[in-house]
């Protein structure tokens, strides 16, 4: 393992890990400092929400986990605010190299319909207050082909048809992060930046829920991270993860 400090992060950097958030998650809460970050070029087990995996080509991309440790005051019925303020600093770096990036709602990185980049955060609440967020991040950078069994991804290199220096990235990520992480303790400013770049945000799509397909447009947000939409009846329906899947062409996602 290497150790370095890197735009305020202390970074310890493996030659190969099977997951940086599984890595993360054997260290104590004493043994590390607020905005730590775990890195490695080589993932052979990559998480994503649920039983997804996370594909990643050897050296191509970043794959990173940070690990926040918030004021002790700080509420779990905020901890969305850690997902924003995650998503917006990767998303905020990506758009200087990609228009039409965004975030999908509740915090993968986006570039048109194509994904770009998915984050995994995992909380340890004690007595309702979160004592350590672990953010995984993986973005897909230089990676020119994927797996047929992904269904829409897309890297910075296919964009931009040239590699970008991973390190030169990841700094920009934690320059924006160092933006976005303080405000988790003033959520409200961080949903009206979130809700300006979500995908969708504006117009009629299709959805499906567990009752079936319905047309509805994006209202929102609320204070627990759960995505409101409006149908054509004007109804509100809320629904948490995993509740709801987007519909893009024939797929659901």
């Amino acid at each position: 393992m290497k150790t370095y400090g890197l735009n305020g992060f202390l970074v310890h950097k493996y030659k190969e890990l099977i997951s940086t958030n599984s890595k993360a998650a054997e260290y104590g809460y004493n043994e590390i400092q607020d905005k730590t970050l775990i890195i490695t070029p080589k993932q052979t087990g990559g998480r994503g929400q649920g039983t997804n995996k996370w594909e990643s080509e050897t050296g191509k991309n970043l794959a990173f986990s940070m690990i926040f440790k918030p004021e002790q005051s700080f509420s779990a019925v905020n901890q969305f605010a850690i997902s924003m303020a995650v998503s917006l600093a990767c998303r905020n770096a990506i758009s200087a190299y990609a228009d039409d990036c965004t975030i999908k709602w509740p915090n993968d990185i986006y570039v048109g319909d194509y994904k770009i980049g998915g984050i995994l955060i995992e909380n340890k609440i004690v007595s309702n207050y979160v004592m350590t967020s672990v953010c995984g991040v993986g973005l897909n950078v230089n990676q020119k082909l994927f797996s047929e069994n992904i269904p829409n991804p897309i890297s910075l290199y296919m964009i931009l048809d040239k590699e970008l220096p991973l390190k030169k990235l990841l700094s920009e990520i934690l320059d924006n992060m160092n933006i976005t992480y303080p405000q988790i303790y003033t959520p409200d400013y961080l949903l009206s930046d979130y809700l300006s770049v979500l995908y969708r945000r504006e117009g009629l799509y299709k959805w499906r829920d567990v009752n079936g397909m319905f047309l509805a447009s994006i209202e929102g947000v609320d204070e627990y991270g759960r995505l409101v939409l409006t149908d054509t009846r004007g109804e509100q329906r809320v629904y948490g993860f995993k509740e709801v899947e987007y519909i893009i062409g024939d797929k659901c996602l």
